[in-house]
């Protein structure tokens, strides 16, 4: 298992730098993912462009892209639902699975939703412009053999 990887890192505006980053092994109920296909948005762009997206300041070297696939390389020890080699789309919005609405199934609208590649909170999470992460099994969705890795990126804009 790779103890680093590659991944792009916004510092600032037009300072996007290639960086060698630590990959731990996946925890609990975490896997770890080798990205194969990342989208880029909007909010992508204007992190890039202007150091932020509104009011969200990039304040720190943050890996921006959140529309992502790739294939399961390892597994937490609580992970059940998905196997190494398994392809898989990545649902990058993280709810608290504690409050009332995730409770209740409706975790889209949790309140304490953090997102991949946003400088909303602090510290950022890191995007999915890297060749490998560790990302919950909860939010990783199987992909059919028929959907490629590009196809697999556009899951969560289209959802």
């Amino acid at each position: 298992m790779a103890s680093t990887c590659q991944a792009l890192v916004l510092h600032g505006a037009q300072d996007l730098r290639l960086e060698s980053k630590p990959v731990s092994p996946p925890q609990g109920a975490e896997v770890q993912v080798a990205i194969k296909a990342t989208g880029l948005c909007g909010s992508d762009l204007h992190y890039y462009n202007h150091g932020r997206n509104g009011d969200f300041v990039v304040r720190e070297p943050m890996c921006l892209g959140h529309e992502s696939s790739g294939i399961v390389t390892a597994i937490g020890p609580e992970v059940t639902t998905l196997q190494p080699g398994d392809r898989v789309a990545l649902e990058v919005g993280l709810p608290c699975r504690k409050c009332l609405l995730c409770r209740q199934g409706r975790y889209n609208l949790c309140p304490g939703m953090r997102f991949r590649s946003s400088a909303k909170t602090f510290p950022h999470l890191d995007g999915t412009l890297l060749e490998l992460t560790n990302h919950p099994a909860a939010m990783c969705h199987k992909l059919p053999e028929s959907v490629s890795y590009a196809g697999g990126a556009l899951v969560e804009p289209l959802a």
